[in-house]
């Protein structure tokens, strides 16, 4: 099981060299989880947490989209691309910086907003995310054939 922040960023960077397009370059990248905030597990339980949307990401930035790479609940490993947005199409709200459990909300083109939380140990990474989707041109067209992948559906409305 992989805790260590280098080993997570690791194997995420690895898995995300099969998912970037030639000449992409990542700008930013963090562990994050979806969903409500992740002190009502305690409360709960995971299951409950599992059913109100909470799922393991790793979140990157690249210089042209926003790549969501589903993790393992268990293991934290890398287990392929979940979906994909223009970085042009996308905004940040709502930025919260807290002790333990920092977290923003990720505004896709089309649907409800994402909220994402990162530990503290990724708080410098969300920083850094934030900042590169703040600052992508948003005059950018999306390459042509292009494809944003739609999000998995969420259970309990």
């Amino acid at each position: 099981m992989a805790f260590k922040q280098t080993t997570i960023r690791g194997q995420f960077t690895e898995a995300l060299g099969a998912v970037l397009e030639p000449g992409e370059q990542v700008r930013a990248g963090a562990y994050a989880v979806s969903g409500p905030s992740p002190w009502l597990t305690g409360a709960i339980g995971i299951v409950l947490m599992l059913v109100l949307g909470m799922r393991y990401y790793f979140l990157a930035v690249t210089d042209r989209r926003v790549l969501f790479m589903k993790a393992s609940l268990l293991s934290q490993r890398p287990k392929g691309l979940a979906f994909a947005y223009p970085v042009s199409s996308v905004s940040i709200t709502g930025t919260t910086v807290a002790t333990l459990w920092s977290y923003f909300k990720l505004q896709p083109p089309e649907g409800k907003p994402i909220r994402l939380n990162f530990h503290k140990i990724w708080r410098d990474e969300m920083q850094q995310i934030a900042r590169a989707i703040e600052s992508a041109p948003r005059s950018q067209v999306a390459p042509a054939g292009a494809v944003a992948v739609p999000p998995p559906p969420r259970l309990g409305g």
